[in-house]
């Protein structure tokens, strides 16, 4: 019976297609037409055009990939429709939210709201709007999956094709305030208001639009909506802020002057006599009295902060006199306000006491270890007329001092103090006594006399703990980023990337093309002194792209402030990683030859020239910790000692050993290891002395196996004086991969190919011939017989694989399929092919055939022949546009047994962020394998291994089940191997750690499966930089012990309608003897000597359709030729020899 699918939901594909075809054939996105102005919208047309939008509006998709930085490329991918939505979708699209046109992302999809516009003959152009979150997703505790804050900006270019450029001012975020349900609200709406820079005034065409940015967290994202948009050329003058201008602190000879407007600009104010007329608003702006001649006093204040009060004290006035201050405002459009603005005040009539400070703020720049003090600063002060002492008074956390020595609360100077209009000098401290900010206020006071405060600040740290996760880390930690050489980057906080959420710091010297950079990471001061035991520095490093590795320096003599290359530095062994894209602590670097109260640290960059691969590498830090420990053992090995046999030994491998707190230390190694001090005399423990621990010990170990066994694994316990601890593990396997039959799974990422994108950027590792290297590494480690592969996308790169990968005896072979996803077309010369490979081993396997499961009825599908039932897409999406299964049947030959096994290569659908529709294509697309599997090799060896783009534990596709639960869930008939170490944690996909490629076997390979052999193999720690050189999956493997054939397989005799095999032959331990019957047979297996003698008891054998396997147990007897037989009712049916080695 022919199994028959045929189409449901096409809309809802249509529109995943319409994403799909975007993203794979990079169509160009389309420029609206330029609006004049003034313009201004409120959506209300939406409301009869639901999906249109308004004229100068167009909906875009910009990328593929959402990132922590705004996107501001020049390139358009494509247009994006206008659909009506509200909060309960979480689908990716450009919204029409009730009267608000807003947009959510995916993971593959970075979407904006574009707007043109011309401002010809206008100047100073002024963009308002209505900022809001519509869908906010944010999980209310104890809910954690969705955290995601996400940041909408405001960019603007000129014309249409250049980069634009984000208006930071006009950053907006949504809250932590849910809303998913079915309503189109506005949620945190706030009134965001812009000028645009100058070079957008009298063009032809100015092109803005809004574009979000991932700020932090994860899970599901937040839509953004704009609304009442206001455009226009300012033509408005500043309007003064309620309350402004006004005067205050008026005394005999002076008072201060303030104001505040509602935009950036300039305030001119004249002082006239209180008698004069008043000035026009030009005159106040050139200084002028209304006589044309010059005002008593004149001055500007400029604005560069709307949000802040500007001053200035006006001096030098005479005793009980009236004046008048006249000001004016005007923008940076020439926008000046049409009148003057008049305050009258009068001096006092009588001179009065004074008090005048040099300054009136003090911020303590440098940050200051909690419970200690600061160095001090100091300000002038100076009192004229004061009849009773001046009293200075600091607020917690803050001392003041006259002489700099003696540091109190409050000090008093006497009147006499500031005889001659002396000047007294206030010195200031800074105590914190917490890691916070701290803001307070140095009171100057004397009865009679204005009070005058002195704001003072300052941050209180923790200079031994750091997680970096402050975005201005380093203007309030103590943390110092120092940039030597390389102009363009420094060491800067991020939110990409960080070992512990949401920030770290980071450096990539990438961008300082031709140049060298050379940037430290400096920390703040450390009292190392302070310390009675180990002071041990410990910190998370992830390395990403090729280049230098960081250096880990210390200084006593650095003053913490000038430049490092001031002082003198030390390098010290830092333990960064070799690997990529992957955080690794280093841990217990002892600084206890460096303990003063003034040691500092420092993270060094420095690269020779950036630019081009293999020059810069990038750099993160993160959670630096320095602790006081009584004791350490720093060491922690992983050594893997491959494959060797029983009764061999291993090339020994070294590990420093170092440790401090513990007197003498012994380590122990587990059995089938051994340890050396001198690489020559080895044993299972050895004692190292308290000062070579100290010091770093070099230990020698090797795997010296007796028993054969898969895997031999174990700890290093190391004991000493209150110390008894187990540290890192010894690995080995004493099973060799001669006698076992090895496959591998291994997608290897757009393999060999040279092809760029429409944006010109390559797919894939870009140095084909470092990939092809890297991965033949890697698979000459793994020493498989069999390697499925993915992504394979030039003949020629595998040819030259196949090549380097035939060392040490060994041939490989390949076969290809023909199909693959579009392979029905003509070549994209903007996206390769990506290939299904088989590679075996000629000496162990063999190709029997191959062929592209569901070839005809794909192509039947495509023509319309053929339907699929309830497909949740077109037929032509069938298995990834054509990427079918690809089944290749081997007969193996492990030690003379050969066995015939079907090999499924699969590379399923790949997701797209939250599009359940890929989800329930690659679903369907899997029952549809199983229905065939089940039906037509229900009897038949298959290992079905390849990129099957989700977990088999659960989908990666939240919340849903695995696409592959059908599988998963049929215990009886299959067993998916890699289910149990997805459960334990194990990840394939490096690039973000997620489970693709798996391995599920049939019923019939149970019992040759060899049990725990499945692994991720991660090559990051072989391979420099394999994430961005090589491969962002890494290969899994399975280990198979063969135990013989079916019935039909060619070394099978099939007289009398019965097969028999027995193996291994030559066998030393046990003979396994397999009987196949074409009917149900009561048989008996016995076994004799050469002289015809029987050797134990008769077996009773039960034959028939299915295989059944007897175990001969003959490692007591001696070597030399035995003979087995078969006998039905007391006849010998059949005979053979073995040979007991």
């Amino acid at each position: 019976m022919k199994n028959r699918y045929s189409l449901r939901h096409l809309m809802a594909f249509l529109s995943f297609f319409y994403c799909f075809s975007a993203n794979i054939f990079a169509q160009a996105g389309s420029n609206p037409p330029p609006q004049g102005l003034p313009y201004t919208q409120d959506f209300s047309e939406l409301t009869t055009k639901p999906t249109t939008y308004p004229l100068g509006f167009q909906g875009w998709n910009v990328s593929t990939t959402p990132g922590g930085a705004f996107n501001t490329t020049a390139v358009i991918a494509s247009d994006k429709p206008l659909v009506v939505g509200a909060a309960n979708i979480g689908t990716g699209a450009i919204y029409n939210y009730d009267q608000k046109i807003g947009f959510l992302n995916t993971g593959s999809l970075d979407q904006a709201i574009g707007f043109a516009f011309s401002s010809t003959n206008a100047t100073g152009i002024q963009v308002q709007y209505d900022a809001m979150t519509i869908r906010n997703p944010y999980d209310i505790p104890p809910a954690t999956a969705n955290t995601r804050i996400n940041e909408m900006v405001l960019q603007y270019r000129i014309g249409n094709n250049t980069p634009f450029v984000s208006l930071l001012s006009t950053v907006y975020s949504n809250n932590t305030t849910k809303q998913i349900t079915a309503i189109t609200d506005p949620q945190n709406s706030q009134l965001i208001k812009v000028t645009l820079p100058a070079e957008c005034d009298n063009q032809p065409l100015v092109q803005i639009r809004w574009i979000s940015r991932q700020a932090g967290g994860g899970g599901s994202r937040p839509s953004f909506a704009i609304d009442n948009i206001d455009i226009r050329s300012d033509k408005v003058a500043p309007v003064n802020v309620a309350g402004f201008p006004k005067v205050d602190n008026v005394l005999s000879d002076e008072f201060d002057f303030h104001n505040q407007i509602n935009e950036i600009g300039k305030t001119y104010y004249v002082v006239v006599p209180a008698s004069d007329a008043a000035p026009t608003a030009a005159q106040v702006k050139s200084g002028l009295n209304a006589g044309g001649t010059a005002a008593l006093q004149s001055g500007v204040l400029d604005i560069t902060d709307k949000a802040l009060i500007y001053s200035k004290t006006i001096t030098g006035l005479t005793l009980n006199t009236a004046y008048s201050v006249y000001s004016i405002s005007e923008d940076p459009y020439n926008n000046l306000q049409a009148t003057a603005n008049k305050i009258d005040v009068t001096t006092l009539a009588v001179v009065s006491p004074k008090l005048t400070t040099s300054i009136t703020a003090i911020n303590f720049d440098e940050a200051v270890e909690q419970n200690f003090s600061s160095s001090a600063l100091s300000y002038q002060l100076q009192a004229s007329n004061i009849s009773a002492p001046l009293i200075v008074t600091a607020t917690a956390n803050f001392r003041v001092s006259k002489d700099n020595v003696d540091f109190q609360t409050s000090v008093t100077y006497n009147v006499a103090d500031f005889a001659g209009n002396v000047a007294q000098t206030v010195y200031v401290r800074f105590t914190p006594n917490a890691v916070s900010s701290f803001m307070g206020g140095i009171t100057n006071e004397s009865i009679g006399a204005s009070t005058k405060i002195v704001t003072v600040s300052g941050f209180g740290i923790n200079p031994y703990i750091q997680n970096f996760n402050d975005i201005n880390v380093f203007t309030n930690s103590g943390w110092t980023a120092y940039n030597v050489a390389g102009p363009l980057k420094t060491w800067e906080s991020t939110d990409a990337n960080a070992n512990s959420a949401p920030r770290a710091v980071v450096m990539n010297g990438y961008a300082d093309t031709g140049t060298a950079s050379k940037d430290w990471l400096i920390s703040p001061r450390l009292r190392l002194n302070s310390f009675d035991k180990y002071p041990l520095l410990s910190f998370y490093s992830r390395k990403y792209f090729a280049g230098p590795s960081l250096k880990l320096m210390v200084s006593t003599n650095y003053d913490g402030k000038s430049s490092p290359d001031t002082a003198n530095w030390t390098e010290i062994d830092g333990n960064f990683p070799a690997t990529t894209a992957a955080y690794v602590q280093s841990q217990y670097i002892d600084l206890g030859a460096y303990k003063t109260d003034h040691t500092y640290v420092a993270w060094v960059y420095e690269t020779t020239i950036g630019g081009g691969t293999g020059n810069a590498a990038e750099w993160t830090i993160d959670d630096v910790a320095i602790t006081n420990e009584p004791g350490f053992v720093a060491s922690n090995p992983n050594l893997d000692f491959g494959d060797v046999s029983p009764n061999a030994v291993s090339t020994s491998k070294t590990f420093v050993f170092k440790a401090g707190g513990y007197g003498d230390v012994t380590i122990t190694a587990p059995a089938g290891y051994q340890l050396s001090l001198n690489d020559s005399s080895f044993s299972s423990s050895v004692l190292v002395s308290e000062a070579d621990a100290l010091l770093g010990k070099t230990i020698y170990a090797r795997f010296a196996p007796l028993t054969k066994e898969l895997t031999i694994t174990g700890t290093l316990r190391v004991t000493g004086t209150s110390l008894d601890e187990n540290i890192g593990t010894v690995k080995g396997s004493s099973l060799p991969k001669a006698d076992t039959f090895d496959v591998v799974t291994y997608n290897l990422e757009f393999f060999g190919t040279d092809v760029k994108d429409t944006s010109g950027k390559e797919f894939g590792p870009i140095d084909n011939a470092l990939q092809i290297a890297n991965v033949a590494k890697a698979m000459i480690k793994l020493d498989a017989d069999v390697y499925a592969v993915q992504e394979v996308s030039d003949d020629k790169a595998m040819d030259e694989l196949i090549k380097q990968i035939s060392v040490g005896g060994k041939t490989f072979n390949k076969v290809t399929s023909p199909s693959w996803s579009y392979s029905f077309n003509a070549a994209d010369p903007n996206f390769p092919a990506q290939k299904l490979v088989v590679i075996y081993n000629t000496q162990t396997a063999t190709v029997t055939k191959e062929r592209v499961m569901f070839k005809d009825f794909y192509d039947g599908l495509r023509n319309g022949t053929e339907t699929l039932v309830n497909y949740p897409g077109t037929n032509a999406n069938f298995f990834s546009s054509g990427r079918l299964p690809y089944m290749v049947q081997i007969e193996t030959n492990i030690g003379g047994v050969k066995k015939l096994i079907n090999l499924v290569d699969l590379h399923a659908r790949a997701n797209s962020g939250s599009d359940i529709s890929k989800y329930n294509m690659r679903k369907y697309d899997a029952q549809v394998l199983k229905d065939s599997l089940d039906r037509y090799y229900s009897k038949s060896n298959l290992i079905i291994l390849g990129d099957y783009n989700d977990d088999v534990k659960a989908s990666v596709v939240a919340p849903n089940p695995s696409s592959y639960k059908m599988f998963v869930d049929d215990t009886a008939n299959y067993n998916a191997l890699t289910l149990d170490i997805s459960k334990a944690g194990a990840f394939s996909f490096l690039s973000s750690g997620g489970f693709l490629d798996h391995i599920m076997i049939s019923n019939e390979l149970n019992s040759e499966y060899i049990a725990n052999s499945i692994a991720v193999y991660d090559p990051r720690s072989d391979i420099n930089n394999y994430v961005n050189t090589t491969s962002d999956h890494g290969p899994v493997i399975a280990r198979f012990e063969l135990k013989g054939s079916t019935l039909g397989t060619i070394d099978f005799e099939t007289k009398n309608g019965f097969a028999v095999k027995a193996y291994p032959n030559p066998a030393t331990d046990v003979v396994n003897v397999l009987v196949k019957t074409n009917e149900d047979k009561k048989l008996k297996l016995r076994l004799y000597d050469i002289t015809g003698r029987m050797i134990g008891k008769p077996v009773d054998v039960n034959g028939g359709q299915e295989n059944s396997t007897s175990v001969i147990q003959i490692s007591d007897l001696k070597s030399g030729i035995y003979i087995y037989t078969l006998t039905e009712n007391n006849k010998v049916i059949f005979r053979d020899k073995i040979i007991k080695k």
